[in-house]
């Protein structure tokens, strides 16, 4: 996959043959820990195309935690746009610019403020933009927050499919990354394990069986 877009993880990106390809949306499931911010700031500190900043929505944090989160990790906080939607009367999504990567955080926040059928129908339309303009979508969402209905569509939804978890053996919990759907990567299915460190999350490159 030659034009494969660095995931801001180098150990994610060695299993699925460099990264994600471009006009690809995402959908990352897990509890909301600190694993699931640090993937965002990674995935956002990695433009896609050199002079191209990143666009972040957040809907819980203001923009000096994104900046300061994403400088924390080792980026440049100043290639990212941050939408801040704490506060705000009215949630409104702006638009995907052509080429950029698009992170929305959390898209379950979003869905509570804005009704479910509103914010997957916002959702469609973000996903037809970002494809056309060859970009990244990646969306973040919290199970617990909705039914079996809702997450199966979203997995439809994505091109790619990410959850975060934990794996208990004997007296420990190993952090996990599972991959189950990535559209472009052949025999896509991984589980990598990752620790959490000073430079923010370190994922191992060695494929592991689910």
């Amino acid at each position: 996959m030659g034009d494969a877009l660095s995931t801001g993880l180098a150990g994610l990106d060695a299993q699925l043959g460099g990264g994600v390809p471009p006009g690809s949306v995402h959908l990352l499931l897990g509890e909301p820990m600190n694993a699931l911010e640090l993937f965002t700031y990674h995935f956002a500190a990695s433009s896609p195309k050199s002079g191209i900043k990143s666009q972040f929505v957040t809907t819980s944090a203001q923009e000096e935690q994104i900046k300061s989160g994403i400088q924390a990790i080792g980026g440049d906080p100043g290639k990212a746009t941050v939408t801040s939607l704490a506060g705000a009367k009215q949630w409104t999504l702006p638009n995907p610019q052509s080429g950029h990567r698009y992170v929305l955080d959390s898209f379950s926040e979003y869905a509570i403020h804005a009704g479910w059928d509103k914010g997957y129908e916002r959702l469609v339309e973000l996903r037809g933009k970002v494809r056309e303009g060859d970009g990244n979508l990646l969306i973040t969402a919290v199970p617990q927050l909705h039914n079996d209905r809702e997450i199966a569509i979203l997995k439809l939804w994505a091109d790619g499919v990410l959850e975060l978890g934990f794996d208990r053996q004997g007296f420990g919990l190993y952090p996990y990354l599972k991959v189950t759907k990535m559209r472009g990567v052949p025999d896509s299915a991984r589980f990598l394990l990752f620790k959490e460190t000073e430079r923010g999350l370190f994922m191992e490159s060695t494929r592991r069986v689910f």
